[in-house]
């Protein structure tokens, strides 16, 4: 079963420029104890296929997709503020290209607490 992006209706604001991985009918899910030391918020997938492979010893046996990604991480000069003005050249994002995994949602929460995003930025 190929991989394939899914899309939401564009009225629904947090998930402008999103998508969701899915393998046939089940939908994916990044989870931080896969992804250790990467803020889930900044992952943006590439536009090349996620790898598919099998891991018996995971969650009783799942199939987990691995993509390639970078990190866009917003700069410094953010670091204690929530709003500033607007600059004309944006400099700020600080990008590195990094693996992400995911696994089947419905296994999601299963070993330790942590972030987890189904909906991660394409680029």
């Amino acid at each position: 079963m190929p991989v394939r992006r899914a899309e939401c209706h564009p009225y629904v604001a947090e998930n402008a420029g999103s998508v969701a991985l899915m393998r046939g009918p089940l939908l994916y899910c990044a989870e931080q104890v896969d992804n250790p030391g990467v803020e889930l918020r900044d992952i943006v997938l590439d536009g090349r296929e996620p790898a598919i492979s099998l891991e018996p010893d995971l969650l009783g046996g799942v199939t987990v997709l691995q993509a390639e990604t970078r990190l866009a991480t917003p700069g410094n000069e953010w670091e204690d503020y929530l709003y500033r003005t607007i600059r004309l050249h944006e400099e700020d994002a600080q990008t590195h290209s990094t693996r992400a995994t995911a696994v089947p949602y419905y296994a999601w929460a299963d070993r330790e607490p942590g972030a987890m995003r189904v909906w991660l930025r394409n680029g």
